[in-house]
């Protein structure tokens, strides 16, 4: 495996620096060259820059106003260095720089679209409360008949009251609640169109494994409107679920909607059934459920869903950092906390031209050799989490990997930046590590060691204070003050230390995912979480999210809550 892996490396370095893209005249380019002119083409070189110049002028023209113009660069232009594509790794989607910003890119858009408007809410306490204070029946028939109410109402429609503005149903088509249950039994009995089927979807083993944790308690896998979500909030999703669930309730059970047994409904819905993707953020930063900076690592591994359908450690780990580099560097840090033209190039850095990939599955096969399987799938193969194991992966991969930049100085120019190349190193050394040990602690352990190494070799690392958690990351491995030694499926961007430093978030999420990849467990941290997004009803599909970038820059990817319907034709 590591071989081909290397080999498409290669390929990518091939594509990306001795192929001609747009009138750039890369050909005949030596990949392992240490000297290269730069030809000073200007931006008119690439096709993307191209188009974009056109529009900033007709922009202009039509506003009166200054726009877009690439020579605003203090005088010199932008596109002195050779403007190449990216290959999307693990793919071979070739695509313009500029579609992976993520306002050019509707994949990524939708990824986050998806996430922010879903939450999960338990139907068990709800049912009780009809039984026991309303002396209702609920029966698989009767739950049936509030699903297809429910997927009435959720969009924006109305129930019991009578003459009220609805939405249109074209706007939010892509809003609808399923359900999914541990018990079997009741399982064959919802009406297949709302049910998520944990046997269907997930390979035996981990199917087992999920329906042990989830028992016989049964959920709702909420999707409000893309384009609610995206004018409002992500804590406004549980917020519309629950106005909608209530009035649902009311409606499928023929309650009497001022009756006392409403607000224990409504508890539920809102608060006590409740799931939200993320916590609530403290004042300083000002973020209500279902933001990017509490959705934690071990959640963010639970919605990539590659571990259903892939058996392949390195994959499965390697798609949860793409999806978390561009949800947490791009979309959380690059704007939520940053702003302007945002981090795009730290997140493209661990998703494009395999150079991640190839040193993972380099270390792959170096722990399988060393240590006689345990990179592949099983719970009885795993080296030991101690000291010594930690130092030699993580040492043997960041040697490896600074070795592979030095022979290959086109994966330097790629990784322009020291922290670019710091968070690829060292996440193939934590990912590495936690797939030797299933524990997702030691592979922190194995990042840390290797931005140590990698600084020790190189005398530096990025720019100021892009190190710093890393300087007092080890120490916080093995910490007993909560809110410095959690495990690191429990940690996320809010994390002490980890809130303003891009280039680090994603990798930790695929460092989570990694330790119970190994393992070939169903889920990371909550099953509810895993079942909820195995689910291909979904625009965005979790179980590529690489893939599904690589579309959005090409063009290929169809987003929901567009507008089009209630805006005039384009001319």
């Amino acid at each position: 495996m590591a071989a081909d892996i290397f080999s498409k490396f290669k390929n990518s370095m091939e594509v990306k620096f001795a192929q001609e893209f747009g009138s750039n005249k890369q050909t005949g380019v030596d990949i392992t060259g240490k000297t290269e002119k730069f030809l000073r083409l200007g931006p008119e070189q690439d096709p993307r820059k191209v188009e974009m110049i056109k529009a900033g002028k007709e922009i202009a023209e039509k506003r009166g106003i200054a726009f877009y113009n690439p020579m605003m660069h203090s005088g010199a232009p932008l596109g002195q260095r050779a403007i190449t594509p990216y290959v999307i790794s693990g793919t071979d989607i070739v695509c313009e720089p500029d579609d992976l910003h993520y306002v050019n890119n509707a994949a990524m858009q939708q990824m986050w679209d998806d996430i922010r408007r879903t939450c999960i809410v338990g139907l068990d306490m709800a049912h009780e409360t009809l039984e026991k204070r309303l002396g209702k029946e609920v029966t698989p028939e009767t739950i049936n008949h509030y699903l297809e109410v429910l997927n009435h109402a959720m969009p924006g429609a109305a129930v019991v009251q009578e003459m009220m503005v609805e939405t249109h149903p074209a706007l939010v088509d892509d809003c609808y609640v399923k359900v999914f249950t541990g018990d079997d039994a009741l399982a064959d009995e919802i009406d297949k169109q709302f049910l998520i089927d944990i046997n269907k979807e997930f390979p035996e083993e981990q199917a087992a494994q999920i329906k042990a944790s989830i028992g016989k308690t049964t959920w709702q896998a909420i999707h409000i409107p893309t384009i609610v979500s995206r004018t409002t909030d992500g804590a406004q999703t549980s917020r519309w679920a629950a106005m909608q669930i209530g009035m649902s309730f009311i409606s499928a059970y023929a309650m009497c909607a001022g009756e006392a047994a409403v607000a224990d409904l409504s508890f539920a819905a809102k608060h006590a059934a409740l799931v939200s993707m993320g916590e609530m953020l403290p004042a300083r930063r000002a973020r209500g459920p279902n933001e990017p900076g509490g959705l934690s690592f071990g959640h963010m591994s639970d919605i990539v869903q590659t571990s259903r359908v892939s058996d392949d450690p390195g994959k499965i780990s390697l798609e949860v950092v793409g999806a978390g580099t561009m949800l947490y560097d791009q979309i959380w840090l690059g704007s939520y906390m940053s702003g302007g033209v945002g981090f795009t190039q730290y997140a493209t850095a661990a998703y494009t031209d395999d150079i991640l990939d190839n040193n993972v599955y380099y270390n792959i096969d170096y722990i399988n050799d060393k240590y006689n399987g345990a990179a592949t799938i099983g719970k009885d193969n795993k080296v030991k989490a101690t000291l010594e194991v930690v130092k030699d992966i993580a040492t043997e991969s960041t040697l490896y990997g600074i070795e592979t930049y030095e022979k290959f100085p086109t994966a330097l120019e790629d990784h322009f930046g020291g922290s670019q190349r710091a968070s690829v190193l060292a996440a193939a050394a934590g990912i590495a590590s936690a797939l030797a040990t299933a524990n997702a602690n030691a592979g922190l352990s194995g990042w840390y060691l290797s931005m140590y190494l990698h600084k020790e070799a190189w005398g530096r690392l990025g720019f100021f204070g892009y190190d710093l958690q890393d300087q007092c990351g080890a120490t916080n491995v093995l910490s007993y003050q909560g809110d410095e030694g959690l495990p690191d499926e429990l940690r996320g961007p809010n994390y002490p230390n980890y809130a303003m430093n891009v280039g680090h978030q994603g990798e930790y999420a695929g460092i989570a995912q990694a330790a119970h990849a190994g393992r070939g467990d169903a889920f990371t941290v909550n099953p509810l979480i895993k079942v909820c997004f195995a689910d291909d009803l979904m625009p965005f599909n979790f179980a590529e999210p690489r893939r599904e970038f690589g579309r959005g820059a090409i063009r290929e990817f169809v987003p929901a809550g567009e507008r089009s319907l209630v805006i005039p034709a384009a001319k």
